[in-house]
């Protein structure tokens, strides 16, 4: 998936990555694509209000560089599908025409990653990489989710993160977040709760149905990476004889249930300190932390309790100015984490903080946010929109709003797991106050396939 725009906290919240580093031969099956298009397709979509433009034209802040093949148009389509004839919103939909159309074919929905990004320019991501042979016979289409980019949104910026003292146990410390990340919930799904309610991936899903029934083809082809198989998953389950082909690669869970997403990443992340563990077990005599791999990850995860317990501070002055840094359980899983190259200082920092209690590196200077700018049709591009992305998850998952009980599951997970089990804690639906059914994943008779990657933490 990909950067998740909100989630400030060091220890919680998902990357989300968008690269589409994938191979065309595996989406080869679509050249012999046979969807039916209504040969009337464009008279259709005009009579259905699509009226397409060039994006770059018409869209202030489009991303990509010279392109001159991207159209864009406005959808309309119901805020409550339950209430067809109630209020509308606007959805921003593109499309890049096929090269060399021969027999009408079902066009090709990309949705690369997210929550809360823009997908409106992922068309032209496809068809200027690996993908673009397929855009000789298929038209590639994308649009902006509900509440982002160009779309009809809600801009809500996060107060600043509160800063508790560096020696706070780990518990109070996630206690504060969730805390912070509470009174956004609260405060931002207050400004349009029925508009918030209804951005879930199921209404993704058919606002890409009223998108295909507006271009007048029978049947679409899908392609989703990360959180763009969520949107997947959903339309197969809604619209399964509308789908052509569809291809999930890096997929989600079917259901929405962070702790669950959480417990992935740090099984993945497990592995990859395999490594590290097993090097450090050869360099006994050096650094002393067992000769065999059992004994290091119990001695690194009593490390990384007795620093969640009492955090410590390094000697170091930051580059921010402020004294010292946070030496907690995190420091540890991050030592155990870097690249092989690092290894001979991750094994010395460790060495250090268990004998000494402190270290007097300085760390790195921490990355410069990008400042919140206007969300909506006409308004300047913009990448992500918070509020978005914690409705597209918080919405359809009912576990984990509360402190308590996304805890306890933490502990049962650092129980079982000392060295890194725990390291991961989401607290993005802290008491998220909406609630919206979600589709049953369902098994279907459109062509599927789903790919993953062995060392993918992300949605591994």
């Amino acid at each position: 998936m990909t950067d998740h725009p909100g989630e400030q906290s060091a220890q919680t919240g998902m990357v989300r990555r968008r690269a589409l580093a994938v191979s065309a031969a595996v989406l080869a099956g679509l050249q012999a694509s046979t969807g039916a298009v209504a040969a009337q397709g464009g008279e259709r979509a005009a009579r259905a209000g699509l009226h397409w433009q060039l994006c770059s034209t018409v869209k202030a802040g489009w991303p990509i560089k010279n392109d001159t093949r991207t159209e864009c148009a406005e959808l309309t389509v119901p805020m409550d599908y339950a209430e067809p004839k109630g209020r509308k919103i606007q959805i921003s939909v593109s499309r890049v025409r096929a090269t060399q159309p021969k027999t009408p074919t079902a066009p090709i929905v990309s949705v690369l990653g997210g929550p809360g990004y823009s997908n409106i320019s992922d068309p032209a991501s496809m068809t200027q990489g690996g993908l673009a042979t397929l855009n000789a016979d298929h038209d590639v289409i994308g649009l902006d989710l509900r509440g982002t980019g160009y779309s009809d949104g809600i801009p809500c910026d996060q107060k600043p993160w509160p800063e508790p003292a560096l020696t706070t146990p780990e518990k109070n410390l996630q206690k504060v977040f969730f805390n912070h990340q509470a009174e956004y919930n609260r405060r931002c799904a207050a400004i349009d709760p029925e508009f918030v309610r209804q951005i879930t991936p199921e209404n993704a899903a058919r606002d890409i149905d009223r998108f295909r029934k507006a271009l007048g083809t029978e049947k679409i082809n899908f392609y989703g990476s990360s959180f763009g198989t969520a949107i997947g998953m959903a339309y197969r389950a809604l619209f399964d004889r509308r789908t052509e082909r569809m291809w999930l690669d890096s997929p989600v869970p079917p259901t929405r249930h962070l702790p669950t997403m959480d417990a992935g990443m740090e099984s993945n992340g497990t592995k990859d300190t395999a490594p590290f563990v097993n090097w450090l077990s050869q360099r006994d005599a050096e650094h002393h932390w067992g000769t065999d791999e059992a004994t290091v990850r119990e001695r690194l995860g009593d490390l990384r309790g007795q620093l969640e317990r009492k955090p410590r501070t390094s000697d170091g002055t930051r580059l921010d100015g402020s004294d010292g840094t946070r030496l907690d359980g995190h420091w540890v899983v991050s030592q155990v984490h870097r690249p092989r190259e690092e290894w001979d200082d991750a094994a010395k920092n460790l060495v250090t903080v268990r004998n000494s209690g402190t270290l007097p590196t300085p760390p790195a200077a921490t990355a410069e946010r990008t400042p919140a700018r206007p969300l909506g049709p006409g308004n300047p591009h913009y990448l992500s929109n918070t509020l978005q992305w914690h409705a597209m998850f918080c919405n359809t998952d009912l576990a984990s709003r509360g402190f308590g009980d996304l805890w306890a599951t933490r502990e049962i997970r650092r129980a079982a797991n000392p060295l890194t089990g725990g390291s991961e804690f989401s607290t993005s639906c802290a008491k998220w106050p909406l609630k919206a059914p979600a589709a049953k994943p369902t098994h279907g008779n459109s062509a599927l396939q789903i790919s993953g990657h062995l060392y993918e933490r992300v949605t591994p």
